[in-house]
């Protein structure tokens, strides 16, 4: 590489991290209106074990996005990252934020070190964030532990499977899950539609499982371990 053309790399590198937490921000605060705009539609004032629990999404949302910007603030678009590393760390966040001695959360990981394409990382993280969040504050009656599981393998084509089990109750009888649900679920659909990803959930008494399949063409240009 011609030294010379350093300094222009940098310059790069740095409009590409500052366009990047622009968009981060300019989403979060997308996701604090939607739910300031919930809290205001409510029938009925928020009890305020129902506040924390809402305030704690909050500091999850901007835990997540804080983790995808010290992930990819030096790397650019076309790089790779290994989704179940950053999975992880991602989930231990989740666990910091939610998990307490009256109701301890666990989340075991499984699979194969997928790699995708950085640029698609921030809405797979998100998706997936959102999902993990649900589960951990709705899977069950307050005073139980929560037990989940994810899992992420690569199929044919490149095509990704990502799932995320619990051991919940399940969800409501008679709920929609392409219309119904709260503010997560509206990221979660939302998202998943601009990827062009498909989301399968199952439902029971022993729990919920979310299945996100991604296309290959998201993840065709990465590099396999």
């Amino acid at each position: 590489m011609d030294h010379r053309s350093l300094p222009t790399l940098h310059t790069d590198l740095v409009a590409e991290a500052n366009h990047r937490v622009a968009n981060s921000l300019a989403l979060l605060g997308s996701l604090v209106r939607l739910q300031a705009r919930a809290v205001g539609k409510a029938p009925q004032p928020h009890s305020s074990a129902e506040l924390r629990m809402m305030f704690d999404g909050i500091a999850a949302r901007i835990a997540t996005i804080g983790q995808i910007h010290r992930l990819l603030a030096h790397m650019p678009q076309e790089g790779t990252v290994t989704l179940n590393t950053h999975l992880k760390e991602i989930c231990s966040a989740l666990v910091q934020a939610f998990s307490s001695e009256l109701q301890p959360v666990h989340i075991e990981h499984h699979g194969a070190d997928c790699q995708v394409l950085a640029k698609y990382v921030q809405p797979l993280t998100l998706v997936i964030s959102e999902i993990l969040t649900n589960a951990i504050k709705y899977s069950h009656p307050a005073g139980v532990p929560v037990a989940m599981a994810i899992t992420c393998e690569s199929g044919e084509e490149g095509t990704l499977f990502i799932s995320v089990c619990d051991d919940g109750i399940g969800l409501p009888e008679g709920f929609d899950t392409g219309k119904d649900g709260g503010i997560g679920f509206q990221v979660i659909r939302a998202l998943t539609a601009e990827m062009g990803a498909g989301l399968a959930i199952q439902s029971d008494n022993l729990g919920v499982t979310v299945t996100l399949t991604v296309p290959g063409a998201l993840v065709a240009n990465a590099k396999t371990a």
